[in-house]
């Protein structure tokens, strides 16, 4: 009887220390006041003694250890089996290398598991995750558009931007009356948004557009008045209208002027809290990984879009810095950067020209770098490939930038542009049956309905996928469903809300931590 006893207590000990210590104990441990409260129980009633307790509880947690190692050992030589398998088949896919991980001096990670990052491996076939290269448009003689201007308002001192609508294919040019200079720019599905010098505010413009050199139809005349936004003071939503139709916020500015660097000490400040969450995150299950989806801004990917009025600094960038101290600290960083670069030209835009976020396929870039990664250690999770989607192009309004120009708050100012559809016999019967848009006109932000801004928890039942938990701003938002679908379970924190709340992580009990952060909001990194 004794020794049933003591078997019993020593389990209950060994629970307790290997178990977690929290309200409820979601995988049956105890907690460690109850094993003690047992154990002096059992001392006082002469049944046995503490000493010998702790001596069978020490030997049965260091069994339990060993079994346990001995488990996540093979889950994980299972999964490589399964890797290199589907390697063999030609299938498997894998992101760009990623920068190698050191280990935090002022942490001891060798007792990581799961949550260490791997290695990646290069992708496969990676021309089956593009839409290939841009073709230009060709103008069609038969094209009935007709030409429109649809408002003017100016951008930085006396730079202004014309909106308007042209001949699909068509360049649109434009001289100010009394100036000489001309300037141009190629339409993008018959919308055009010109850069001009307006020193006047009620301003002439003589337009015309041509094709291949060759002026189509008459010169255009448009007498109008350049307005001034009310957001021309407001940094956060002033915006910068740029070469080839795109426009940038005033926000980016300070990363692409590199005047916003962090000092060392502020450095040494985001790493030693970034190396306390990794430490801590790899505590969780099997160990979780945390993992930051770095956006960058369309003035990194598209520098020579950027008027020459502002600098473009050389050397390290506030990017370069965040990444550095998140990959000391032991973190996995997914830089998008050259990614982007890579496929700027591609067939469809990485980025809206008249909104401030990427685009569905600028999301999906990024989702395949993502996953890619994520592959290597769960191999189901591998990416799906670009024929797998429907691309619905059609004229969509409501972007933020005409709105931030006070140019267009009433949906008359239309980008021709895409959205996303999931193509795949096996996509979760919620996600087929979900319309993203709650506004089939629009593909902005706001246009999205209110459940992917939320605190919500999705589940694939798909066990061989991850679990995730997401931090993210609004680029969160055209990412959102390809996360869902290719992890078993995913809970997304509020959006814009980057508290770091270990007890709600723990509760979820992720694979996988991820922020989605774009290049001028990093201080979300280092402020939450």
């Amino acid at each position: 009887m004794i020794n049933e006893i003591l078997k019993a207590a020593a389990a209950l000990l060994a629970a307790a220390a290997l178990l977690p210590v929290s309200a409820g104990c979601k995988k049956g441990g105890i907690s460690l006041s109850e094993a003690s409260s047992l154990m002096n129980e059992l001392d006082q009633n002469g049944a046995i003694s503490i000493e010998e307790i702790e001596a069978e509880a020490e030997a049965a947690a260091q069994a339990a250890a060993e079994k346990k190692a001995a488990e996540l050992a093979e889950k994980e030589a299972q999964r490589q089996a399964a890797k290199e398998a589907l390697n063999n088949k030609g299938t498997t896919t894998a992101p760009v290398a990623q920068t190698p991980k050191e280990e935090t001096p002022e942490i001891d990670t060798s007792g990581l598991k799961i949550g260490n990052p791997v290695e990646a491996v290069p992708l496969a076939n990676p021309e089956l995750y593009s839409a290939g290269p841009f073709v230009p448009e060709v103008y069609d003689p038969a094209d009935t558009r007709e030409f429109k201007v649809l408002g003017a308002a100016y951008s930085d001192d006396f730079w202004a931007v014309v909106y308007g609508e042209c001949k699909v294919g068509a360049v649109v040019s434009a001289t100010v009356s009394d100036g000489e200079e001309q300037y141009t720019v190629q339409s993008e599905g018959g919308c055009f948004a010109l850069r001009i010098w307006a020193p006047r505010i009620n301003t002439r413009l003589y337009l015309t557009e041509s094709y291949n050199g060759q002026q189509i139809g008459d010169i255009h005349v448009w007498d109008g008045r350049v307005i001034t936004s009310s957001y021309e003071e407001d940094l956060n939503w002033s915006v910068l209208i740029g070469g080839g139709n795109q426009g940038f916020y005033y926000k980016m500015i300070p990363d692409f002027e590199h005047t916003n660097l962090l000092s060392e000490q502020q450095m040494a400040k985001v790493k030693e809290k970034i190396a306390g969450r990794v430490e801590k995150l790899s505590e969780i299950g099997d160990g979780c990984e945390l993992v930051y989806l770095l956006a960058p801004a369309s003035m990194t990917i598209y520098p020579e879009l950027v008027p020459d009025t502002v600098n473009h600094a050389e050397g390290e960038s506030r990017y370069d810095q965040v990444k550095q101290v998140l990959t000391e600290a032991g973190a996995t960083v997914i830089d998008l950067r050259d990614t982007f670069k890579a496929h700027k030209n591609d067939a469809l835009p990485l980025y809206y020209d008249y909104d401030s976020h990427w685009t569905e396929y600028g999301a999906y870039i990024a989702y395949v770098q993502l996953y890619d990664y994520i592959s290597d250690r769960y191999p189901a999770a591998a990416p799906r490939k670009f024929s797998e989607f429907n691309w619905e192009w059609a004229y969509y309004t409501r972007g933020d930038m005409p709105w931030y120009f006070d140019v267009d708050q009433g949906g008359l100012v239309y980008e021709y542009t895409f959205k996303r559809h999931m193509n795949f016999d096996d996509c979760p019967d919620f996600l087929k049956k979900m319309n993203r848009y709650k506004w089939d006109y629009s593909v902005s932000y706001p246009a999205y309905i209110d459940d992917v801004s939320a605190s919500k928890t999705y589940k694939t039942g798909n066990a061989d996928l991850p679990d995730i938990y997401v931090f993210r701003n609004s680029y969160g938002a055209a990412i959102w469903d390809l996360l869902i679908e290719r992890s078993n379970k995913s809970v997304f924190n509020t959006m814009f809300a980057y508290t770091f709340n270990l007890a709600q992580i723990k509760q979820a009990d992720p694979d996988y931590v991820i922020y989605v952060v774009t290049e001028w909001e990093l201080n979300n990194i280092y402020d939450n």
